[in-house]
């Protein structure tokens, strides 16, 4: 599970950003530094991306910290519908889960065992099932 806690610790790195930057624009903003008639908005096309950012990848990356200590996994068998861009995440049943690309090479149509984690959708295990 390093893989992630690395993922973990990027994501909240991006979030920490989007909002150390947006805290900047604010703070121009209410010094009334800008020079652009554009730069008053910025802060609110930031808040927007720092939102989405952080409601669709740190939050549950975080709670779902827990069940990873405490091994506390959801299971599903299926057949693989897709495997996303750079293979690091494939589909069973409509639902995305995410793994380590480095230890799993999953192909289009085999029928799996997946343990995940329930929020974030990370796989812990996947076993291959026997035709």
């Amino acid at each position: 599970m390093v893989y992630y806690f690395i993922n973990l610790s990027l994501h909240f790195l991006i979030s920490l950003t989007l909002m150390l930057i947006l805290l900047h624009y604010v703070k121009k903003n209410q010094l009334r530094k800008n020079k652009r008639g554009i730069s008053f908005l910025l802060p609110s096309l930031l808040a927007v991306i720092f939102l989405v950012q952080v409601m669709t990848f740190t939050v549950p990356r975080i709670l779902d910290s827990v069940n990873i200590v405490k091994a506390d996994y959801r299971t599903v068998t299926g057949q693989v519908e897709s495997v996303r861009f750079l293979n690091h995440a494939l589909v069973i049943d409509g639902k995305t889960y995410y793994y380590n690309p480095l230890i799993y090479k999953p192909k289009v149509g085999d029928e799996l065992k997946i343990s995940f984690t329930p929020k974030a959708g990370y796989i812990a295990d996947l076993e291959p099932l026997p035709w």
